[in-house]
């Protein structure tokens, strides 16, 4: 839980932020991949401890939100 904590902190007081962060210093997003990596190394160790296959529980998520929220059909016809 502390991991994620400190990664919310470096938004809390930044508001929307823009792709690719081109106002951040290089430092800020030094510490931003640190945080990130440090989160997803704890996510991965709980996932093997509860017997989780993340790779399989993202492709049902992925799935469900598919049905959930279906792409507008006009995306996929041909102009």
């Amino acid at each position: 839980v502390g991991e994620v904590g400190e990664l919310s902190e470096i938004f809390q007081w930044r508001g929307e932020v823009a792709r690719g962060l081109p106002n951040w210093e290089e430092g800020d997003k030094e510490h931003l991949g640190e945080e990130l990596s440090d989160v997803l190394l704890y996510l991965i160790r709980l996932a093997d401890i509860c017997g989780v296959d993340l790779g399989d529980a993202v492709t049902k998520k992925l799935l469900k939100n598919a049905m959930k929220y279906p792409a507008p059909a006009k995306i996929f016809q041909t102009p």
